[in-house]
């Protein structure tokens, strides 16, 4: 079911003709992200005004770049970044293939052939995205302003992002140096390990919304467990920072390795 909501990409949706998909299915996250009040009083004060929740696919290279921006203050959502990224190494019969494998049986392979895009216009969108909700400014570059990467995990920033940019001859923007690694901070807060979201989402008994591994999907889920976590009273710090040379700093001595 939330596969059909994933096939709202690039500011459009490529079903908006098919009356019975429009019928039983809408684009709204905030019906999956929203948080009772009531469960808002043991909020305590943040270093940060939004949250930027981000869980990349793809192990080649980069084949989705999905972001959900969560208010936390309030606990809403305010809005996302969702775009399908289109390899730039690879022959066309091995993107086929690979997309076949990972979206096919899902259902939106056609979309992501559709909206697909390279990297570096992906970053270009993100970046305007970005200076919009007055989270960063490119003349000024540097880190995020009021605002925090939250992944399930360091590979995303630790080791793919540096690894795509690689790949598409570009230097790792200043932005990606700095994240929160959910799992630290969940582990410090309740103090059990989670080796993974939906290892999370079991111990928390909440219900997972769509499909494990569609990256819209897993980004939703992850920005409910940090909703979870900061309405149950939880801290979020940075856990970790990468320099220019590539080496990482992580700052929790009780952490995830």
């Amino acid at each position: 079911m939330e596969a059909y909501v994933s096939l709202y990409t690039q500011g459009k949706c490529t079903m908006m003709d098919d009356a019975l998909h429009l019928d039983k299915f809408n684009h709204n996250y905030k019906t999956d992200l929203q948080v009772e009040a009531s469960k808002l009083n043991k909020l305590k004060p943040k270093k940060f005004d939004y949250v930027l929740v981000l869980d990349l696919e793809g192990k080649v290279e980069i084949l989705e770049f999905p972001v959900v921006m969560i208010d936390t203050k309030t606990m809403e959502f305010v809005d996302a970044f969702h775009r399908f990224v289109r390899p730039i190494e690879m022959s066309e019969q091995r993107v086929n293939e690979y997309i076949e494998g990972k979206y096919g049986k899902l259902g939106i392979d056609r979309v992501w052939h559709d909206t697909s895009i390279p990297f570096t216009d992906v970053l270009e969108e993100f970046e305007l995205w970005l200076e919009n909700h007055r989270l960063w400014k490119k003349k000024l570059g540097g880190s995020l302003d009021r605002a925090a990467f939250v992944t399930c995990g360091n590979w995303d920033l630790k080791t793919k992002v540096p690894q795509q940019c690689k790949v598409s001859k570009i230097k790792t923007p200043s932005y990606f140096m700095e994240w929160i690694n959910l799992k630290d901070i969940y582990l410090n807060f309740y103090n059990r390990r989670a080796t993974g979201m939906m290892t999370m989402i079991r111990e928390l008994e909440m219900v997972p919304l769509g499909s494990h591994h569609l990256g819209i999907d897993d980004t939703k889920n992850i920005a409910r467990i940090v909703q979870r976590l900061l309405t149950d009273g939880a801290l979020l710090q940075i856990t970790a920072r990468s320099s220019v040379s590539g080496s990482v700093e992580f700052l929790f001595e009780n952490r995830i390795k």
